[in-house]
């Protein structure tokens, strides 16, 4: 009906996908929400828990501290044996008993990996037990503990705190006191405290070092390697204990009394693969539920579409393989009636278009012979008047060539089903022509043709030369000397297509300046009066081509008419 607007259509297939996709995104969206929540959760969890065992670790640690730190005190303050042998004037038969006794006193209290070592500054003498000593080259722990006994002598001595000192190849934490000439000295091994008790880890790759304010007591080596230096193990303490340093997560802890950290350096990687550990039944749950969505929509897609997209396909089918048979009939009867009638919907429209084909190359055909076919009568009578004269004159050579370049022209103009022929026919018809054109005329007019032998194959319009021979040798009267045709045929490449480039030019007195507006017009459909043999060149290549062709008129600046034309290259032979 007129002024109805037509519905626009939709596809049911794209309008269930699009409701589908909109859902996956929506739960895509919400999933990943969900994952980054439970992911920052895991995270924290393990870091809580982490922190709880760090913790646990480090109050054992304090609490050993405060009992030796205890125990040192005690023993300063309150011990008689201690405060005997610090008195002044004490004989040494006096002293000792209370050696005896004190000895024995730190030899039940040392541990594995604390020892405790009293000195008198007035005898050099020091006592202690050996615990700590490694089973061979004990004498530099020797030394460095009568050092430390004799730097308790200086002014510069610390007292009633700990403070680290390198012992052999371990760092002890020592606590000292002193009272009178008597000095007690409480030695804590950080390196066998930590073999005993083994700082915990978050992973088997897990680093875990000992630090103090001034160096890395343990595992420095093997943080090197990682790129983690005794900076990045101090900016974890303090306020914020977690520093994330190349690729590794560190976690420092210090404890303030004693001056000494303890660090633990994890890939990152690793500890994101043990925090995932903890959402993989949630991850698992969503794959589920994608599984399902994916699923139901494949199902109530075939369900729902399969009819349809039966007969697209079958209609597809048709289009490209033009077989109309059903090779596949459908199972559901409704579609196979639909399969029908497409078949014969699709045969009548291919009769049809094979009827508008025949059509529209007969119309083609007939445009390209009249096209061809238009030219001046005043030229046969010409011909034929020439004929006469010759034969007056008994010029009977001359005539011959007259008569046979003249049939071959009259055969080539007038032969039917023609609309490219190679670029030797048109090569030759061209010097058939000027024979003709020179015969008739005694006018000295020359015609040169460079033309590459290989591009003689290819094929052109007939008499895409010619109209432009006729108009140089009609328009020129060699009043500024012999008049010269050029032909010239190379091809081009432009836009990565090959065209066969026609370039034509004389050196008579060029194309007025009215003639070079109109014909460097494009095509018009309508029955030009005048420029008739060029126009109607313009008029077949537009038949023949459509818009892959160019053309370019334009007089010269030394003088002469020069004219080019572009066509498509093609191999494609007609036959004469």
């Amino acid at each position: 009906m007129a002024g109805m607007k037509m519905q626009q259509s939709f596809s049911v297939k794209k309008y269930i996908s699009w409701i589908f996709f909109a859902i996956v995104f929506v739960f895509g969206i919400a999933s990943l929400i969900y994952s980054g929540f439970m992911s920052y959760y895991s995270a924290k969890a393990v870091l809580n828990e982490f922190t709880v065992s760090i913790q646990d670790y480090l109050d054992n640690l304090t609490d050993n501290l405060l009992v030796e730190r205890d125990f040192n005190r005690t023993i300063v303050a309150s011990d008689p044996n201690f405060t005997l042998l610090s008195t002044e004037g004490t004989s040494d038969a006096a002293r000792l008993p209370p050696i005896y006794n004190l000895r024995q006193i730190i030899y039940y209290h040392d541990s594995t990996y604390c020892v405790n070592m009293f000195s008198d500054s007035k005898k050099d003498e020091v006592y202690y037990f050996p615990t700590l000593f490694p089973s061979k080259n004990i004498l530099p722990y020797r030394d460095a503990y009568h050092q430390i006994a004799n730097n308790a002598t200086e002014d510069s001595a610390v007292f009633g705190q700990w403070f680290h000192e390198e012992v052999g190849d371990e760092d002890y934490l020592i606590l000292q006191n002193q009272k009178g000439r008597m000095t007690l000295c409480s030695m804590f091994s950080l390196q066998k405290y930590t073999s005993q008790f083994p700082i915990p880890s978050l992973t088997d790759n897990s680093i875990t070092s000992i630090f103090s304010p001034d160096k890395i007591i343990s595992s420095k080596e093997a943080l090197e390697e990682r790129g983690i230096g005794l900076t990045d193990l101090q900016d974890g303490v303090g306020a914020s204990h977690l520093v994330l340093r190349n690729g590794n997560l560190v976690l420092s802890y210090f404890i303030e009394e004693c001056q000494t950290g303890i660090s633990v350096v994890t890939p990152l990687s690793e500890f994101v693969l043990l925090a995932s550990e903890r959402f993989v039944m949630a991850a698992v749950f969503l794959l589920l539920t994608v599984l399902m969505f994916v699923a139901f929509y494949t199902i109530s897609s075939r369900m729902m579409l399969m009819p349809v997209l039966q007969i697209s396909h079958f209609s597809k089918e048709i289009e490209r393989t033009h077989d109309y048979s059903i090779s596949k009939p459908s199972r559901f009867k409704e579609v196979q009636e639909t399969q029908e009638a497409l078949v014969s919907l699709a045969k009548t429209i291919s009769e049809l278009e094979t009827v508008r084909r025949a059509e529209k190359e007969e119309k083609t055909h007939a445009l390209l012979q009249y096209y061809q076919l238009q030219t001046r009568s005043h030229f046969f009578i010409n011909c034929l008047k020439s004929l006469y004269g010759m034969l007056e004159n008994r010029q009977i050579d001359k005539m011959k060539l007259m008569i046979i370049a003249f049939s071959n022209h009259l055969r080539y103009l007038f032969h039917d089903n023609i609309s490219t022929v190679p670029l030797s026919y048109e090569l030759r018809e061209i010097e058939d022509y000027y024979q003709i054109l020179s015969l008739d005329s005694g006018k000295i007019f020359l015609l040169d043709v460079d033309v590459e032998e290989s591009l003689k194959e290819y094929s052109v319009p007939p008499l895409i030369i010619q109209s432009f021979l006729e108009n140089s040798f009609k328009y020129n009267d060699g009043k500024k000397g012999m008049v010269v045709f050029s032909v010239k045929i190379r091809t081009t490449v432009e836009n990565d297509t090959t065209f066969l480039c026609i370039h034509m030019q004389d050196n008579g007195e060029g194309y007025p300046k009215e003639v070079l507006d109109a014909i460097n017009q494009r095509v018009k459909y309508s029955f030009e009066e005048h420029h008739v043999g060029i126009n109607n060149l313009k008029h077949r290549l537009s038949i023949l081509y459509g818009e892959n062709y160019s053309f370019a008129f334009y007089n010269l600046p030394s003088g002469g008419a020069c004219s080019i034309i572009s066509i498509p290259l093609d191999r494609k032979e007609g036959n004469l």
